[in-house]
């Protein structure tokens, strides 16, 4: 049968992207590591080497390889393969919700996972992170199916989770609320039909998939990566020289607000791509009230259901329960704030799968619900836990929390319209029109936001047209030493090697032009609105903020 509130929801969603493909398309690539990611897919084609960064994830410069081994080289074709992965990722949201949702708090969730800022910022701009969260959606949510419905569909979960992680390494702390929430169906596990032979096959899956993965590691250089995790999860890394470093633990909470909607219309592309530079909509402020209202409403009722009937008893077992709840949330939040990573997540783990036991009521639509809100909790929490620790906060990052950001949104708004209901004549009957009221002034808000944000075009465009102009003006560039402060863009432009050169690692103008002669650099781009006088170097051409400097020869 025909799911009206699904089709509607990828109409929508296939527009959406068509119209934020269009603006990517004209206004460039948005930010530096998109260039690697094409760089890559480049060496992957076997068209060149390169500008090669081993250790980044491999998928998404390998999917993009596939285009240019068929002819068409270009920067879009990342954006698309974006927009592509971004629609499959709604559809899997949409599913995912409908498990714990009817169909259209599952479209309101799905719209309102659409419309928070750094989502739709971030959807096309040929980056990792959504299509990293895109593939662990679909991942849980197989695995859900597989528990609840049809145990074939576990045999899917696995290669999901090694595609997720392969395009975003850190999609690997999925299986934190994987293994909660097969803990807390443990139960069903053991009644699931053939389950010998269910086992068996994800085994011979899970050896034939460790060495695919086994595989693409060796290929790439992952020390600075593995470099990078040990420093975290020892308390060891400062990273204090970074521009992302930030020791705030509760960076992404307290920026909340804007992500969930900013104004005012007009802004600058920055803050679209980073909303914790910008201020919050009043839209943002009414969400979050009525969310943290129903959600409190939420536990209340379920905490006073299901009363014992020995008092005394009650008191004694509830007094155990609430210092065991009260002992490893404390546990959880020293470590977090010694920078324990392990031990955070292991603490996260415990609290939320005793919490299941503590309070399922043996009966099994709340025992399942109750198992989906801390299946999402956990979802949240293990990643709010590495990248509050992790030294380095960037908005994007809040994009691997923003699924179950938005699962409690619609939770609360939820439990909130249900409170209403016998309070407001006809809104029973009317629920549906205010759900997607709300999801639709929110897709709208923040659409509105989105053009009155956007530029004409970024920076990048005018490396394009640099790295254009100098094939012209010197056909024997490719035989230069080329440097550039912006050095993988470049190197993509010209499919030629750059040498990174910055101007702020050095005291003045003097040392680094000395440092440019010393390592031979003729040609050297500069993306700074400001372009310094260098000795022995002259400017020769302008586009917009990017320079070009020849070096003077006698």
């Amino acid at each position: 049968m025909l799911n009206k509130p699904l089709v509607i929801l990828i109409s929508i969603t296939v527009v959406l992207v068509a119209y934020l493909l269009m603006i990517q398309i004209k206004i460039g690539v948005p930010y530096w590591d998109v260039f690697n990611y094409l760089n890559n897919a480049f060496h992957f084609a076997n068209m060149g080497s390169s500008g090669v960064v081993n250790h980044l994830p491999p998928l998404i410069p390998l999917l993009t390889s596939l285009f240019f081994r068929m002819g068409y080289v270009s920067v879009d074709v990342i954006f698309i393969l974006s927009g592509l992965i971004f629609i499959l990722g709604i559809i899997g949201l949409y599913l995912l919700l409908n498990e714990r949702f009817d169909s259209t708090k599952s479209l309101t969730g799905s719209l309102i996972f659409i419309s928070l800022p750094v989502v739709m910022a971030w959807a096309v701009s040929g980056g990792i992170d959504l299509p990293g969260v895109v593939f662990s959606i679909w991942a849980l949510y197989f695995m859900v199916i597989g528990l609840k419905k049809d145990s074939k569909f576990l045999y899917l979960v696995l290669p999901l989770l090694v595609i997720s992680i392969l395009t975003r390494y850190t999609a690997g702390l999925i299986v934190l609320p994987m293994i909660f929430y097969i803990l807390a169906n443990f139960n069903q596990v053991k009644n699931i039909p053939q389950i010998k032979k269910v086992i068996f096959g994800i085994a011979i899956e899970f050896g034939v998939l460790l060495t695919i993965f086994t595989f693409f590691i060796l290929q790439l250089d992952t020390s600075a990566l593995f470099g990078l995790f040990f420093d975290i999860v020892t308390s060891s890394s400062s990273g204090v020289e970074d521009v992302a470093y930030n020791s705030n633990f509760l960076f992404y909470l307290q920026n909340s607000l804007n992500y969930i909607s900013l104004g005012p219309i007009q802004g600058t592309y920055r803050q679209l791509l980073n909303p914790s530079e910008g201020i919050p909509s009043v839209l943002a402020y009414i969400i979050t009230m009525i969310s943290v209202i129903g959600i409190f409403s939420y536990i209340y009722r379920f905490l006073s259901t299901g009363k014992e009937k020995n008092i005394s008893q009650v008191n004694i077992i509830n007094l155990g329960k609430i210092t065991i709840i009260l002992v490893l949330f404390i546990g959880l939040v020293l470590s977090f704030y010694n920078k324990s990573l392990i031990l955070s997540e292991i603490f996260l783990l415990a609290l939320v799968y005793l919490s299941y036991r503590f309070m399922a009521r043996e009966r099994f639509e709340i025992d399942n619900k109750l198992a989906l809100d801390l299946m999402f909790l956990s979802w949240f929490g293990a990643y709010f836990l590495f990248h509050g620790i992790l030294p380095f906060k960037v908005d994007r990052y809040f994009i691997t929390m923003a699924p179950a950001f938005t699962y409690f949104i619609v939770l609360g708004l939820s439990q909130f319209i249900n409170e209403l209901k016998p309070r407001i004549n006809g809104l029973k009957s009317k629920s549906g029109l205010v759900y997607m009221a709300i999801a639709l002034i929110c897709l709208s808000v923040t659409t509105v936001t989105y053009i009155g944000h956007t530029p004409q075009k970024t920076f990048t465009l005018d490396i394009e047209d640099a790295s254009q102009w100098i094939k012209g003006y010197d056909p024997n560039y490719y035989n230069k030493i080329i440097g550039s402060d912006y050095p993988n863009a470049v190197t993509w432009y010209l499919h030629k090697e750059t040498t990174g050169a910055y101007l702020k690692y050095y005291n003045n103008t003097d040392e680094f032009a000395d440092y440019l002669q010393e390592n031979g650099v003729y040609y050297y781009f500069d993306s700074n609105k400001s372009h310094p006088t260098l000795k022995s170097y002259r400017i020769i051409k302008e586009f917009g903020v990017v320079a070009i400097y020849e070096k003077i020869t006698p």
